[in-house]
This record gives C-alpha cells, sequence and structure tokens, in this order.
C-alpha cells in the first residue's frame, strides 16, 4: 500500500522548491541594480528578513519569503542549500508524501525566521536591522528529519568522511550552538540554523506523541479482534449502514483523487480495519463487490473486501 500523497521524485516538491529558488536567484542577479534608498536590492528589502521591518512596518511575511532568496555574490550558498533539499528532501517526502513534507519544510524555515526576530528583537544589535536571506534554515529542518527516519544512514561529511546520520545531526547542533556563543561576529545566520533544528524537534515530539497514540489504539484493536474471537459481537443495524456510508465516501474520493485524498485519520481507519480483518479472505470476487449491494452491506466479511478495494486503488 503506498502511502498517501506519495511522489515520484519528478512530480514531488523537492523538485518544485530548487526551481522556484533558482528563479528567484536569476531574478535576484538582474534586478540587483535596483537599490532602495538603504543600499539594498528592492527585492531583499520587501522580501529578505530583517527585524525591524517586520516589527516596524509589519512586513510579516518575511518570516516566510525569506527562504527564497540567497546571496548574489556567490554561487555556492544557493548550490549548497539546494543540493541538500535534494539530498535530504527526496527520501523524506518519498516516506511522508508531498503534502506533508511541504507542510514541514514550511513550517522548520518560517519556524528559523521567527527564532531570527525574536532573538534579535530581544537583543536589538546591529542584526535588528540587517536582512537575512536562505533556506538554510529550512535545510537544518530538513538534515533533523533525515536523521530522525534514517539515523544509521552514512552521509560523507565534506565529501569524503563517511558518518552516521544521527551523529551528523547532533555535530551540526553543536557547532552551531559554539558558533552562535562564541563565534564573535558572522554573516551567518547560526541562530536561523539552531531555529530550523529546534522546530523540527518540536515537530516531532508533537507527531511522535499522536503516533504513541495510534499505537495504543492498534493495541486496543487487536485486544478487541481477540476478544471478538471468543464472544461475537452483533452491531446495531443503524451503525452497520454508518460504518458502509463512511467506507463508500472513502472509495469515492480514493478513485477521484487517490491516496492524497485522504486525511491523516482515515489513514489511520483504513489501518486500524486493516489489522481488525487480519488473515481475513473477501468471499467474493473484485467485480462482484458492489458497497450499495444488501448482500455486500450485511455481508460479515464486507470489511475485507473494503480493504482489498482500498489496496487496489492504492495500488494504481
Amino acid at each position: 500500500m503506498k502511502g498517501p500523497g506519495s511522489a515520484s521524485p519528478y512530480q514531488g516538491w523537492v523538485v518544485k522548491l530548487i526551481i522556484i529558488n533558482v528563479v528567484a536567484y536569476v531574478f535576484q542577479i538582474f534586478t540587483a541594480s535596483n537599490q532602495t534608498a538603504h543600499s539594498m536590492s528592492a527585492l531583499t528589502y520587501y522580501l529578505g528578513l530583517t527585524p525591524s521591518l517586520v516589527v516596524e512596518k509589519g512586513f510579516i511575511w518575511q518570516v516566510v519569503s525569506y527562504m527564497f532568496l540567497h546571496s548574489t555574490s556567490g554561487f555556492f550558498h544557493i548550490f549548497f542549500n539546494m543540493y541538500a533539499v535534494l539530498i535530504f528532501g527526496t527520501p523524506i517526502e518519498q516516506e511522508w508524501g508531498s503534502r506533508k513534507f511541504l507542510g514541514y519544510y514550511f513550517f522548520c524555515g518560517a519556524g528559523a525566521g521567527i527564532s531570527i526576530l525574536v532573538i534579535n528583537l530581544i537583543s536589538q544589535g546591529g542584526a535588528y536591522h540587517i536582512p537575512t536571506i536562505g533556506a538554510s534554515g529550512a535545510v537544518f529542518g530538513l538534515l533533523l528529519a533525515f536523521g530522525m527516519l534514517y539515523p544509521n544512514a552514512e552521509i560523507l561529511l565534506f565529501f569524503f568522511i563517511p558518518i552516521k546520520a544521527k551523529y551528523l545531526v547532533i555535530l551540526y547542533g553543536l557547532v552551531e550552538l559554539y558558533l552562535e556563543l562564541f563565534g564573535g561576529h558572522s554573516s551567518i545566520s547560526h541562530v536561523g540554523h539552531l531555529g530550523g533544528l529546534f522546530f523540527g524537534i518540536v515537530y516531532f515530539l508533537v507527531t511522535r506523541r499522536s503516533s504513541l497514540k495510534f499505537r495504543a489504539k492498534i493495541f486496543a484493536a487487536r485486544m478487541e479482534k481477540k476478544a471478538a474471537e471468543i464472544v461475537p459481537k452483533i452491531g446495531s443495524t443503524a451503525a452497520a449502514q454508518d460504518e458502509r456510508a463512511k467506507q463508500k465516501d472513502l472509495l469515492a474520493r480514493l478513485g477521484k483523487g487517490g491516496p492524497a485524498a485522504l486525511s491523516d485519520d482515515e489513514v489511520q481507519y483504513i489501518k486500524f480495519l486493516a489489522i481488525m480483518k487480519d488473515g481475513a479472505t473477501a468471499r467474493c470476487d473484485s467485480s462482484d463487490y458492489n458497497i450499495d449491494d444488501a448482500y455486500c452491506a450485511n455481508c460479515e466479511d464486507a470489511d475485507a473486501c473494503f480493504i482489498r478495494e482500498v489496496k487496489r486503488h492504492m495500488e494504481n
């Protein structure tokens, strides 16, 4: 069964994000001569993250828009950021699906922007009036996610030193913390990097908590299944009708929009039924299945047929 919202590497948001960033970079180069009164390009002034502009002029969109600009003084800033998006983002998007991946990317990138804003608002230092640009905050969030999902995967540090992903995340986190505290003045936003890592951790803490709750539901479902094998349960006709109506709606949306049409709760509902009907064999052939038919609706293996139909839709 494919995950909801899964996409090929060439159709997902990893490639689209890289294209958007490259297009923005080219546009920056061609408009670099359009300077504002603040001795910076108009794009950087309006879209880069400048804490003083966010606070004093209400440019709140900058906590997101800054992610799509990069330094035009050299190619390496955008190159390494986009290379990291490609290397870390591709397996994450394949694992999670495009919608969840994109949400996480913006969550970490905007979280890094908020971190930069808050820290500079508190310190009121020179960086309060200096714009920050780049996707590094979101990239550090992707690095954290990669380390969480594939902790033992080996990555070549500096392109030739093999290191496991989980240790790389810890190493980068400690280095960024040290540079922020003791590195002195730098044009690199270590606060943004740490902010991306921090919001990535927050994301995993929240979602892992939800995952634990779901595992508890799965455990309860297995216990309920064992109990049902000893003492058969008799459900009400109204409840059975509601269940079939729900399944009909799910199949209809799967047929139209594919796996991406399902919410996380609906995916969990399907997994729950799959566990409850583990080992059960649908009596009829797929071509004979009709959820509106009275025979199918009252069949004790109707849920098994439903799961079979779901898998068929997911595989198409």
